[in-house]
């Protein structure tokens, strides 16, 4: 018959292993374990809103966070020109993207695919009430350590208009 003497030890590890999360989620250290990363059951529309939310909350679960989430899901080739993070957070912040840390709202077009590409273009509308529209590029990544992964190759404005329903 099973004996219940280590079930107050098991309540105690189950209750620490519980905490772990918390304690992350809430630290200020940049934890990827908090952060959402990049992973084969993702669609490319997938990873445009998770770094839209991501940036929509930058500081959530620490500083910069959305950032952080952004980079994590930018491709390898993306990073060689943009990073290291610290150079990536600084281009984020400038005049060009600024808008899309904290925005208040965001509409998605759909999906556009060419093989291995898939285009989505998103409008924010900043605090400032500014509105604007980006074009995210992705590609499915064909070898490394992202094998199989839709990442985010680039991203750029194009204009202040509205998104068009599926009219690109």
């Amino acid at each position: 018959m099973y004996s219940f003497k280590y079930a107050p030890l098991m309540v105690l590890i189950l209750a620490c292993l519980g905490a772990i999360p918390v304690h992350a989620a809430l630290s200020n250290v940049a934890d990827e374990a908090v952060i959402p990363q990049p992973g084969l059951d993702l669609q490319p529309q997938d990873v445009v809103r998770i770094v839209i939310n991501a940036l929509a909350n930058n500081d959530q679960p620490f500083a910069d966070a959305g950032i952080a989430t952004t980079f994590g899901f930018a491709s390898p080739a993306n990073k060689v020109n943009t990073g290291p993070l610290d150079k990536f957070t600084q281009m984020v912040k400038n005049d060009v993207y600024g808008i899309m840390v904290d925005h208040v709202e965001s509409e998605f077009s759909e999906v556009v695919y060419d093989d291995n590409d898939a285009y989505q273009l998103v409008q924010l509308k900043g605090k400032n009430g500014v509105e604007i529209v980006f074009a995210f590029r992705l590609s499915k990544q064909l070898d490394g350590e992202f094998e199989g992964m839709w990442m985010t190759d680039a991203v750029w404005p194009v204009g202040d208009a509205m998104v068009p329903q599926q009219d690109f």
